[in-house]
C-alpha cells in the first residue's frame, strides 16, 4: 500500500474509532433529554461532540486529498460533516442537542458502513 493510501486509511481508521466510541458512550441514550439527565450523561454528550469534531476534521482532510477517496460515496453529505466540525469548533456553546442526537442515532450508522467499506477497499488494493 502506498504512503498516500496509508494516510487515507489512517484518517478513515480515526473516523471509525470515533464512531465506535460515540456508539459506546451513547448506547443508553434513547431520547435527546437523556443526554442532559445526569452529570455522567452530560459528560457523554460532551465526549460525543468532541468525537464528532474529530470525524469532521478527518473528513475535511480527506476532502482535500488529491485522490478524492470519498467521491465514490456521494450520497454521504461530506461537506455537511465538515461544516459540523466547524460549528463545534467555533460555536461550542450553541450546539443543538437535537441535531447531535439525530446525527448519532440516524447518520453515524450509515457513515460507519461507508467508512468500513473504504478501509476494506484500501487494504485490498
Amino acid at each position: 500500500m502506498s504512503s498516500d493510501k496509508i494516510t487515507i486509511c489512517d484518517r478513515l481508521e480515526q473516523i471509525l474509532e470515533s464512531i465506535e466510541l460515540i456508539e459506546q458512550w451513547s448506547e443508553n441514550i434513547h431520547e435527546v433529554d437523556d443526554f442532559m439527565a445526569t452529570s455522567s450523561s452530560v459528560m457523554a454528550f460532551n465526549a460525543c461532540v468532541m468525537r464528532l469534531q474529530v470525524i469532521g476534521e478527518q473528513v475535511g482532510k480527506l476532502l482535500k486529498d488529491d485522490s478524492h477517496p470519498l467521491d465514490e460515496f456521494e450520497h454521504i453529505p461530506w461537506l455537511a460533516i465538515y461544516d459540523m466540525r466547524n460549528l463545534i469548533s467555533h460555536e461550542y456553546s450553541n450546539i443543538n442537542e437535537i441535531i447531535v442526537f439525530s446525527v448519532i442515532k440516524e447518520d453515524l450508522p450509515q457513515l460507519k458502513d461507508v467508512v468500513e467499506k473504504l478501509i476494506s477497499k484500501l487494504q485490498r488494493s
